[in-house]
């Protein structure tokens, strides 16, 4: 690593050590991500997608006056092992949330710093620490951007629309990327939540998903994006039901896809939930073999308040590859 990247990093661990120090104990959370499991393909894994083994913690702050709160800061990070990068580039810093929201009034609001984009269910669901993933990564390339975003009301629907780098977990610029995004949905208060989502943009593609040191481009060229997306979600009797669907283009290309999910928490056990997620995606229309189908059911038991195990198997159905099945076994820890 470069003097200057080193230097960069020890003072980003001064920084968080003195946030340690100072934060109250209800404002500081502590986060850890185990997870192991074996691919007919790679064999012994040690991630999942963006998941990946680290400790990390997140640093969740309102400020009060008069009137109500008026200011929130978010800061979310984790310090990450990538067990398939060689020893020397294993190690990374993944920064994911780091905002400042300012309320304007009543449901309306401003938003500063890195934070998800406006753009199907990415933003209203919670998957930080999850086997189960929304469609994000396949559409956007990643969960989390720089930018600037605005949230308020329309009629009776909610609204939200973000500017950003359009380069993901790096602050990158190159090839003219950017990345707009706007969604608008039912109310958070209706029981059934429909959203209707646009995005355009030109992305950067990374190697890595972490902030430090500065992931590797795929390409010194921007990808141009443009996608249309609805999403829904709602409880169906004893499951909750959620799905999402998205078309558009990258570059000359079309690309199409849809993610569908069922969630059963068991009577007897309300600290076990069964969950089965179906997943398809076409990189390219016109080519049978780059369309994908993901088959995932995934256990799901809370021990405490701060500590989750999941089990999951996913079945991978490629068109150009061989199929790959995995089965994947994680520990996760969130907490005070």
């Amino acid at each position: 690593m470069p003097t200057t990247k080193r230097i960069f990093v020890a003072l980003l661990f001064l920084c968080v050590w003195v946030m340690t120090k100072s934060a109250q104990a209800e404002d500081f959370y502590k986060e850890a991500l185990l997870l192991g499991g074996y691919s007919d393909q790679d064999q012994w894994v040690g991630k999942s997608g963006s998941l990946k083994n680290s400790v990390g913690f997140e640093y969740y702050k309102k400020f009060s006056g008069e009137s109500g709160d008026f200011l929130t800061l978010d800061l979310q990070l984790r310090f990450a092992y990538d067990s398939s990068e060689n020893s020397e580039d294993a190690f990374g810093v993944e920064i994911h949330n780091a905002w400042l929201e300012y309320k304007l009034g009543l449901g309306k609001s401003i938003r500063v710093g890195h934070f998800d984009p406006a753009f199907g269910l990415e933003p209203v669901l919670d998957t930080h620490g999850t086997l189960l993933q929304t469609l994000a990564f396949k559409n956007i390339g990643f969960k989390k951007d720089w930018g600037v975003g605005y949230e308020g009301i329309l009629g009776d629907f909610d609204y939200q629309i973000v500017a950003g780098l359009g380069s993901g977990m790096g602050i990158r610029h190159k090839d003219d990327n950017f990345l707009l995004t706007g969604r608008i949905s039912t109310p958070k208060t209706k029981e059934t939540r429909i959203g209707l989502s646009f995005l355009y943009g030109q992305n950067l593609a990374s190697s890595q998903s972490w902030t430090i040191p500065a992931p590797d481009l795929v390409s010194d060229k921007s990808i141009r994006k443009k996608r249309i997306g609805i999403d829904f979600q709602r409880p169906l009797g004893i499951f909750d039901f959620k799905a999402e669907v998205a078309a558009g283009t990258d570059d000359d290309r079309t690309v199409a896809g849809g993610m569908a999910e069922i969630d059963y928490t068991v009577p007897q056990l309300q600290k076990l939930k069964l969950k089965m997620q179906t997943v398809y995606f076409s990189g390219d229309w016109e080519k049978k073999n780059a369309r994908d189908l993901i088959l995932s059911p995934v256990l799901e038991y809370k021990i405490n308040s701060a500590m989750t195990v999941r089990l999951g198997y996913f079945h991978d159905f490629y068109s150009a590859h061989d199929e790959d099945k995995v089965i994947l076994l994680q520990f996760y820890y969130y907490g005070l």
